[in-house]
């Protein structure tokens, strides 16, 4: 659940870590440290599904069917064959309400140099849309699965040394090929590979890249780049994202998940095509605030996501030689100062 608890924005919190120093100030802000919405790959690379509003239920449930089966179709001369039979599945994804708001205070309205709602509007609707991603990765429970290593069936088994390569995707790629699976419409019918940075940067190390795909001074762009984004390779795409999991196992080896996307591989449901409202309250006084001495403003969303296809989107599980600097939501050591809370 990625809703946020109330708290209240005072004129204290706001003035921390030398906001409150009398000195001058440039009226031109800084950039918010943030994630930035290209980062928002999974949202628009599913198929995006409405249920319409006022139906009397939070599910949306699709048909898919199985291919027919081909083998020994000779007919025998007076014979009726066998009747092929269609086999169908029933996919259902629910939808589920998400939000966050912020609250400021009166005197920290009037006193304090900066406008915070004008700062913040914009930073919650990047924040309203990676809530949305990352509810939509964490349903990609019903993905195929391939662990990077020898013999390995599961996260606790990968190691510091089992780093990605071009081979594994490759063997995802024509693992789903094999299995009568086209590539993503969004890449022209060709298989995307989504990972994290660092993940990206294991790719970048193997050998292949430089011996087989580039050619010294003349197509280096995805070393230059520090990135295959928009790069072809072995008839697949490749593009990174913060948002693939990042997750520590029993051995403390930092777990990295990347995801091979084929043809319509999972669904993402909003409601009634509307999905995101911003409120705002202001300085109004009611009964549970007779002085209007705190406003809010936030955001509501609904959202889900289901798996269409397992076979059409494989989890890649592997470590990364990259493995560092990695973000901490809950302890942002990046973007605040020891003493702010």
């Amino acid at each position: 659940n990625y809703s946020m608890a109330a708290a209240n924005t005072t004129l204290a919190v706001l003035q921390k870590n030398g906001l409150s120093v009398q000195e001058y100030f440039s009226k031109r802000l800084l950039e918010m440290i943030k994630l930035e919405k290209s980062n928002f790959v999974f949202t628009n690379l599913g198929v995006e599904m409405n249920l319409p509003k006022n139906e009397g239920t939070k599910t949306y449930s699709v048909r898919r069917y199985n291919h027919l089966p081909v083998g020994n179709h000779q007919l025998t001369e007076g014979v009726t064959p066998t009747a092929l039979k269609p086999e169908g599945h029933k996919v259902s994804g629910v939808i589920n309400q998400f939000g966050a708001l912020m609250e400021e205070t009166d005197v920290a309205a009037d006193i304090h140099f900066d406008n915070i709602k004008t700062i913040y509007q914009p930073e919650l609707a990047r924040h309203a849309a990676e809530v949305i991603e990352r509810n939509v990765v964490s349903s990609f429970t019903d993905a195929s699965e391939y662990y990077v290593g020898t013999n390995h069936t599961k996260a606790d088994d990968i190691t510091a040394a089992d780093t990605v390569t071009f081979k594994d995707f490759r063997v995802v790629a024509l693992t789903m090929s094999n299995a009568n699976r086209k590539g993503h419409s969004r890449y022209g019918g060709k298989f995307v590979g989504v990972m994290h940075p660092n993940v990206m940067n294991d790719l970048l190390d193997d050998p292949v890249l430089v011996n087989k795909l580039l050619v010294p001074g003349s197509e280096n762009g995805p070393i230059k780049q520090g990135t295959l984004a928009k790069y072809m390779a072995y008839g697949m795409y490749f593009t990174d994202t913060l948002v693939c999991p990042v997750k520590a196992n029993k051995t403390s080896v930092n777990v990295y998940t990347s995801y091979v996307l084929g043809f319509q591989p999972y669904m993402v449901l909003g409601l009634g095509g509307s999905n995101v409202k911003f409120y705002d309250t202001g300085f109004t006084a009611d009964k549970s605030d007779p002085l209007g001495q705190k406003a809010t403003f936030g955001y509501k969303l609904w959202t889900g996501a289901k798996v269409l296809d397992p076979m059409a989107i494989t989890a890649i599980y592997s470590a990364s030689a990259y493995d560092i600097a990695l973000y901490n939501d809950t302890n942002d050591t990046i973007g605040k100062a020891a003493s702010q809370s």
